[in-house]
């Protein structure tokens, strides 16, 4: 079938949009046409460019929700896109029609284009919290809004895990049509022992040290300095570990000023945003996770995935029961934290189910298997009709 994904556009780095390289390729690679409908925005780029290895890319002049002056009262006003939309997306025929949003109020003019074309489509929402929920200046009118546009919706609607699919229930307030279908990742195979090492003298560890990694942009939702907190914990212990955060973003002024204020400037580094994520992540010993609030975060997927075990908050252990003690670590108990870091068997006992459970579980192939017979359902429905 030809499946057209039709993109929010809020950037190239964040899991939301990897997500749709992922399954696009998963996809393909099942013998499926895959089109990519997103911003010509340049921070759709990378995406597009990925995107490119294995389907094709429409860009065209679509404003992400967070570039409108007044978000998605602007989006919800604008009669002009869902019209444009709506007509590019016929013009390339699809099959069916696959929306992704990061959040509940970023395009929800999507949603409204989806409306004026007969294709059957889907919607995947990422991060399902309310901006009540986030705390967001004008709370009760955004989300508002995207109760009401999202309850018009007539597709079909797709969370990441069993949480984020009972908060949308509980959000719209009534028993729409809604899904859950885990995220997944590429398993890569194992990293050969030489090229651990040639990833790991760049970075500069020395044999016997330990490498802490974290994946993401610098906001506050992701903490960057709880992880700058926990490292300084930890050093007093472990004075052989060294921190690394992949990313950047607003925050990374005031993290290497934090990091240097606690003293740990030569033992906390940040790498920038980097390309070879996986091998660092396979040549790395723990991924320190300290975001506040997740959908299905693709950094805990692919480290599990590259056989790294994961350290998270205690919010998202009880959002991904699926981590537990025998294949993760929880942020908030430093000396258990500590201890496991100390006794490298237990590391690498932890890694190893840690791979075992994103390959059963957390393929994307697993993810675009479901999602194809997702579309399949779709599609009889509407010959049924």
């Amino acid at each position: 079938m030809k499946i057209l994904f039709a993109s929010s556009s809020s950037g190239s780095r964040g899991g939301g949009e990897t997500f749709l390289v992922y399954l696009g390729e998963a996809l393909a690679r099942r013998g499926h046409e895959v089109v990519l409908w997103c911003s010509s925005h340049p921070r759709m780029d990378e995406v597009a460019v990925r995107f490119k290895n294995f389907g094709e890319v429409f860009r065209t002049e679509y404003t992400n929700t967070y570039d409108r002056p007044r978000r998605s009262l602007g989006a919800v006003l604008d009669r002009k896109t869902p019209g444009r939309a709506a007509a590019e997306w016929e013009r390339l025929a699809p099959d069916i029609l696959h929306l992704n949003k990061q959040n509940l109020e970023d395009g929800l003019d999507l949603l409204r284009a989806a409306r004026r074309i007969a294709v059957p489509s889907v919607c995947t929402i990422h991060i399902t919290q309310s901006a009540a929920f986030l705390g967001a200046k004008g709370a009760w009118l955004r989300d508002s809004i995207s109760r009401r546009v999202l309850s018009e919706y007539r597709g079909m609607l797709v969370t990441v895990s069993e949480p984020r699919n009972a908060d949308l229930r509980a959000f719209l307030g009534r028993n729409p049509p809604i899904t859950a279908i885990p995220n997944g990742v590429p398993i890569p195979p194992a990293l050969p022992a030489a090229e651990r090492a040639r990833i790991r003298t760049e970075l500069g560890i020395a044999p016997g040290e330990l490498a802490v990694l974290a994946v993401g942009r610098m906001t506050a939702q992701k903490r960057p300095m709880l992880f700058l907190e926990i490292a300084s914990r930890i050093l007093a212990r472990v004075p052989e570990a060294k921190f690394f955060w992949i990313g950047d973003g607003p925050l990374a002024a005031e993290w290497d000023a934090r990091a240097a204020a606690l003293g740990i400037a030569t033992r906390a580094q940040r790498l920038g945003w980097r390309e070879d994520v996986n091998g660092l992540l396979a040549s790395g010993d723990l991924l320190l996770h300290t975001a506040e609030y997740e959908g299905l975060p693709l950094a805990i997927l692919e480290a599990m995935a590259a056989g790294l075990p994961c350290a998270i908050s205690e919010a998202l252990h009880r959002e991904m029961p699926f981590l537990d003690e025998n294949n993760s670590i929880r942020v908030s108990d430093d000396g258990a934290l500590i201890d496991v870091l100390l006794d490298r068997a237990e590391l690498a006992r932890r890694a190893s189910a840690a791979r075992e459970l994103a390959a059963a579980r957390f393929s994307s192939a697993a993810m675009a298997a479901a999602y194809e017979e997702l579309y399949e359902k779709r599609l009889a429905t509407r010959a049924a009709t």
